[in-house]
């Protein structure tokens, strides 16, 4: 059987630690046990950035998805193979054959054996467990004037349905933009759990109002003196503000309260992992000339690392 997989037992692990910030750190020993808890407690997300593919027909893919009841698990038929994620196949796991069984325990050696005890592992047995890892940590990164788009890993078969997973920094109000773009999986830094590498986003230029389009602006600053005007009062806020939750935190106000008094302007980090058919219609959306000037240089970058294939223009809507 042609097995075809995109990730590791450290990509989980990677697309979890994100929450925290600390994604490019690997310690083994505290991974595998990491991925004992994610599976313990139920925390699937990070498990849907890997991803499988195998040659198959429909008739296989057919028979597969008759065997379910629950319409969360996510399989996928397309160009001759079927396509699903770690989390779909751990879900999926009475129904796979035994060849693609057998590939996700040697490329999953950690994951697949807490998956077969359901998660009844031992601290010494995990730590004889083989551990994989990530090839390198980004395959390449384009820098914006708002932030910047990283390619993580692809898995490229020529279909609908190929792979991308990449880690994109910018403004929360670019990221609240971009997570509409529902078909794919997410695992973003959450502001719940840390406070480490606060940073803001300052535009260079404060754009004016677009008079025939409400929600668009155009490639012009405002007038003097009100342009600098506003830039400095930007600036004292978001100094003020984060002053005033570096104090809140050190008298224990819960950092997913104290948070609130952070600006949009400040930037966040997340893992996205799409199939091409929706990063095509991702490219089509935010390359457009009414879409917002920091979205649509990051757009444009992404699609300078993995280019556009125009998958989208098969749907209707």
């Amino acid at each position: 059987m042609d097995v075809f997989v995109m990730g590791s037992d450290q990509r989980s692990v990677r697309c979890a630690r994100v929450s925290f910030g600390r994604d490019e750190k690997v310690d083994p020993e505290r991974d595998k046990k990491l991925l004992r808890y994610l599976f313990r407690h139920k925390h699937a997300s990070p498990f849907e950035h890997n991803i499988i593919a195998f040659k198959a027909d429909k008739e296989d893919w057919l028979n597969i998805l008759r065997e379910f009841e629950n319409p969360t698990v996510q399989i996928y038929y397309s160009g001759g193979y079927i396509w699903l994620n770690l989390r779909s196949a751990i879900n999926s796991l009475n129904y796979l054959p035994q060849e693609l069984i057998e590939a996700l325990e040697e490329r999953f050696p950690t994951t697949w054996t807490i998956v077969q005890k359901r998660g009844e592992v031992e601290d010494d047995e995990l730590s004889s467990l083989n551990y994989t890892t990530d090839k390198v940590f980004l395959e390449n990164r384009i820098d914006t004037g708002s932030g910047w788009v990283g390619l993580v890993d692809r898995l490229e078969l020529g279909t609908d349905m190929d792979y991308y997973t990449f880690i994109v920094e910018c403004p929360l109000f670019v990221a609240r933009q971009w997570h509409r773009h529902r078909f794919g999986s997410y695992n973003e830094i959450s502001r719940r759990y840390t406070a480490y590498d606060i940073k803001f986003y300052i535009p260079r230029i404060l754009r004016k109002q677009a008079k025939s389009n409400k929600q668009a602006s155009l490639e012009e600053p405002v007038p003097e003196p009100f342009h600098s005007e506003f830039l400095k009062e930007i600036e004292r806020l978001i100094e003020e503000s984060y002053s005033l939750y570096g104090k809140m935190t050190e008298k224990e106000v819960a950092k997913e309260l104290a948070r609130g008094i952070l600006p949009q302007f400040m930037k966040t980090r997340y893992y996205w992992t799409v199939p091409r058919i929706a990063l095509d219609n991702f490219i089509t959306l935010r390359t457009h000339e009414g879409a917002q000037k920091e979205i649509r240089e990051l757009a444009q970058a992404i699609k300078e690392l993995v280019g556009y294939r125009g998958t989208d223009r098969k749907n209707i809507l």
